[in-house]
């Protein structure tokens, strides 16, 4: 076996260090991408709450405003995952669970040009298709997006019910979960013990009524955004550890090579050397 030269390592080894450098650099975006959308989620969680209890009052003290039957009708599933590579199984758990649970009634809405290569690989159908987000930063413009194309499919009489399947990271652990959004739980708002005193409004309920499903929506869709984005970021940065790892490895193992072959390389230039003869006298 032909071994290479010292100077063929040296490159590679450098390729390496280059490559180590551009890990360790995803690793902390990962990192920090991580931590902001963890307080984030905290926060967008208990405005959803405020927006619930809303409902529980409209409901209660005005009930001829009614909603949807959840049980007829066709779904919206929206599902999402990544654009961006680089993070392990991400996409592929989101497609065992949307293989699962999609009928033919559905029509799936997908989020993240990855996921949807995946989708097709599993010959799963779907709808329509838009791009993740990069950053939180690029939530609100893609947000604006999402809604537009999911209420035009929603305000077709065929549809009734929009099913939310997001990625999320509980105890340090990546889930999926499976939420209906429009219309909302009756039974989950009603439980929710709403005041006693009617709400003092000059605004009719039903269009107070609107425009907190049209809010809770928005924020729902908002807060998928963020959890998509922050368990992508998990698994980028579980990935970036398992590659980290094994560049170090790969390093030893090229710096002990190097350092093998580079004696090699002098002990036969010194053989060249003494076979000379430059070193005897006449």
């Amino acid at each position: 076996m032909n071994l290479p030269s010292s100077l063929d390592i040296e490159k590679k080894t450098k390729a390496l260090y280059t490559i180590e450098d551009i890990v360790g650099a995803m690793k902390a975006y990962a990192g920090v991408t991580i931590r902001r959308t963890e307080d984030l989620v905290q926060n967008i969680r208990a405005y959803e709450n405020n927006l619930l209890f809303a409902m529980a009052d409209i409901i209660t003290h005005y009930p001829e405003i009614s909603l949807k039957e959840q049980s007829k009708g066709k779904r919206i599933l929206t599902a999402f995952g990544s654009s961006q590579g680089l993070c392990g199984s991400f996409n592929e758990k989101m497609v065992d669970v949307v293989s699962r649970i999609i009928t033919s009634n559905d029509i799936l809405f997908v989020i993240g040009k990855r996921l949807q290569l995946s989708l097709e690989l599993r010959h799963i159908t779907y709808g329509d298709c838009s791009d993740s987000v990069a950053s939180i930063n690029g939530i609100q413009s893609a947000l604006k997006e999402t809604v537009s194309k999911i209420m035009n499919i929603y305000s077709k009489e065929e549809y009734y019910n929009l099913t939310l399947i997001f990625p999320y990271i509980f105890e340090k652990k990546a889930e999926i979960s499976v939420e209906q959004i429009l219309p909302p739980d009756i039974r989950k708002v009603s439980a929710l013990n709403p005041t006693k005193v009617p709400p003092f409004t000059y605004l009719e309920p039903n269009k107070i009524f609107e425009k907190i499903l049209e809010e809770f929506l928005f924020i729902s869709l908002y807060r998928c955004y963020i959890e998509s984005l922050r368990s992508e970021n998990w698994h980028r940065l579980r990935s970036m550890e398992g590659a980290s790892e094994t560049l170090k490895r790969q390093l030893l193992d090229l710096n002990s090579l190097q350092m093998y072959i580079r004696q090699e390389e002098i002990t036969e230039e010194m053989l060249e050397i003494l076979g000379s003869g430059m070193f005897y006298k006449k």
